[in-house]
């Protein structure tokens, strides 16, 4: 089940057309909150020179001395990073960005099974044997309290650099900060840190980092942007950042630098991915590009994607780029396999009836791709859920949320069942003996108070666009609103009465419809994604099967549906023509709008 709501929020009575947009894309800027002449210009116009000062950042300057003194001591520093996309990234960024100080720097990596996430004495003792002097962690270091004092006492500077959540106990009836005891802290989430916005993944803070500095060592603007800043866009979107105030402008101005990138590694990775280069967007980023980084840490070490961004020769990068693309192929069926496991599990144990947020356990799932398939359950039943499996001597798992469920919050009040558990409020990460399952959830079930309403999957329409106001400048306006991802969605607009005057099933798996729409004689193609045989039962069910398999034989429909849908453009042997993206329809006449 699922509600549309029209967004409609108030006009603060701009003049627009001044800034050179009509009233749709006006309307689009007001519903994401951009609703000041300022705001609108530098949305539309994203510029490096918006970026915030890295010196904003808590602990940027003591870090900074701290690093600059080893560099001048000639001293051992080791990075420790994270084996996911943000992990991966982060850590070349601060490694390649400290060898070209001059740096004595080394990096290691946990192994998502045998080490876990972050940083730990196995890997702090490793650095000391190594006679390493200083420790930074990116993508990782804020919850590891009892590490970071750990390396402390061994005579070992460890600087932090992370973006997550920052722990918190009640104290006093109050809450408190557990940070650790570092050399320097450098995390936009802390309570003292005045960064003016905390919605930066972990690549970007080491992106900050190394820009302080090569500021200080007088290192070209132009040339650090150049190297880094597509990793950082890489990093941002694929930890799901809202692509918002300067995000916007790192992805943005970063995907213009990686179409004409020369970086070896990145452009090995492309090629292996057959993307072309002219192409390359969001949609890339997250789900092409990102995933085959990702592959490495979850399948084997995330070393060997780091690895092939190191690499200077270019045909021993196009083959590790294919390797790591063959080790994505292998996640995938893996994942797949896993996803229809766990499905099937909460069928059979009518879990949806007797939980609001669903907490499955399977043995014998390759945990690494654990929330690749919470985050699959969420989006099919709208549940927050948490998919957990064996793992040596404890069951681990991860879990996906809902924009209701703040599940770093809600677990947190469960914590005494846990072994490990970190996150925030869309995601987690935890750890648990397997005796504990059972009260653990039992737990979670009491403090939860989900309503029915909160499980019913909400969209946002950004305004009803019937049909003759669609044209090719409208597209392209909307285009110029780009890159699109969370925080800044591709604008979804509602159409009524649309009458299906053709319909083709397409696709090996007859999941691609594709079909002729009409509106007061206005024409367009409509394509949705969608198991063929649901789409017609639904059709069935109001219109009889007589009508719909008529609609297929060819002959005149009398069926209407209302669609939400995206503007799109199909590009095809040279010619180009608009069309509606349907992202979720109803026969015409049900009742499920609300104005917001």
């Amino acid at each position: 089940m699922e509600r549309w709501f029209i967004k409609n929020k108030s006009d603060p009575g701009i003049d627009y057309k001044k800034l050179g947009i009509n009233n749709v894309i006006y309307k689009i800027l007001l519903n994401r909150e951009i609703n000041t002449e300022e705001d609108i210009r530098e949305f539309l116009e994203p510029s490096l020179s918006n970026l915030n000062s890295p010196i904003l950042l808590k602990d940027m300057v003591k870090a900074s001395n701290i690093i600059l003194s080893h560099l001048a001591k000639k001293n051992k520093i080791r990075i420790i990073g994270d084996y996911d996309v943000d992990g991966v990234t982060s850590t070349y960024i601060l490694y390649e960005g400290l060898r070209t100080i001059g740096g004595d720097v080394s990096y290691d990596i946990p192994h998502r099974v045998e080490d876990g996430y972050g940083i730990n004495k196995s890997l702090i003792d490793k650095a000391h044997e190594d006679g390493v002097k200083c420790i930074i962690t990116c993508d990782n270091g804020i919850a590891a309290r009892d590490a970071v004092d750990y390396a402390m006492s061994l005579g070992i500077d460890v600087v932090v650099t992370d973006h997550h959540e920052v722990p918190k106990i009640i104290k006093d009836g109050k809450e408190v900060e557990i940070i650790p005891d570092a050399s320097a802290v450098i995390d936009p989430k802390q309570d003292a840190c005045s960064y003016p916005f905390k919605e930066i993944c972990g690549g970007v803070v080491a992106f900050k980092l190394i820009e302080y500095l090569f500021l200080i060592k007088g290192v070209d603007k132009e040339e650090f942007y150049e190297k880094f800043l597509p990793y950082a866009a890489i990093a941002t979107v694929c930890d799901v950042m809202p692509l918002t105030n300067e995000n916007r402008v790192i992805v943005s101005e970063g995907i213009k630098l990686l179409r004409e990138s020369k970086d070896l590694g990145l452009n090995a990775l492309i090629e292996a991915a057959d993307i072309k280069k002219d192409d390359i967007d969001v949609y890339h980023l997250g789900f092409i590009i990102g995933p085959t980084i990702n592959s490495s840490g979850r399948l084997e070490s995330a070393k060997e994607a780091l690895e092939l961004f190191l690499e200077k020769d270019y045909s021993i990068a196009l083959e590790k780029a294919k390797e790591l693309r063959d080790l994505n192929y292998e996640r995938q069926k893996l994942t797949s396999d896993a996803f229809e496991v766990i499905d099937e599990k909460i069928q059979k144990e009518g879990l949806l009836d007797k939980h609001k947020v669903l907490i499955v356990y399977e043995e014998g799932l390759n945990e690494s791709i654990l929330g690749i398939v919470a985050g699959k359950i969420k989006e099919k039943y709208y549940r927050p859920s948490v998919v957990l499996s064996d793992s040596k001597d404890l069951i681990k798992g991860s879990g996906r949320s809902i924009e209701e469920y703040n599940m770093f919050q809600e677990f947190s009040k469960s914590k005494e069942y846990l072994r490990s558990f970190g996150g925030h409020k869309m995601a987690c990460g935890l750890s648990l003996p397997l005796e504990n399952l059972d009260d653990f959830i039992r737990d979670v079930d009491q403090k939860e108070s989900l309503t029915r309403n909160d499980l019913i999957r909400k969209i946002y329409i950004d305004g009803n666009l019937e049909l003759k106001y669609i044209s090719m400048k409208l597209v392209q306006d909307i285009e110029a609103l780009a890159p699109f991802g969370n925080g800044n969605s591709a604008p979804k607009f509602g159409a009524k009465n649309l009458q299906i005057k053709s319909l083709n099933i397409l696709g090996k798996n007859k999941n691609f419809l594709k079909m002729t729409l009409s509106q007061d004689n206005i024409n367009y193609t409509g394509i949705l994604f969608e198991d063929s045989k649901v789409f017609l039962n639904k059709l069935a069910s109001s219109y009889g099967r007589e009508e719909v398999m008529g609609l297929l034989n060819g002959r005149p429909s009398n069926i209407f549906i209302d669609i939400v849908f995206n503007l799109d453009l199909n590009k095809f042997n040279g010619n180009v023509t608009i069309q509606l993206k349907i992202k979720s329809y109803r026969i015409t006449g049900e009742k499920n709008v609300i104005n917001r």
